[in-house]
């Protein structure tokens, strides 16, 4: 069986461990993402709620 190029040699993690991790971690930076649009859009919401506050 030939060694993913990608992981070294000397990985203590299996094939299938290292795909699983992969998977995870692209999870994780999924997660983050929607967490930045959705700060950006609480940002958004508090700026207009503040303009409306302020012009009156």
């Amino acid at each position: 069986m030939p060694q993913d190029t990608a992981r070294p040699a000397n990985s203590i993690l299996t094939e299938e461990q290292e795909e699983l991790l992969d998977a995870y971690l692209q999870k994780l930076d999924d997660i983050q993402e929607q967490l930045k649009l959705a700060e950006k859009v609480q940002v958004a919401i508090e700026t207009e709620h503040l303009k409306r506050i302020l012009s009156r």
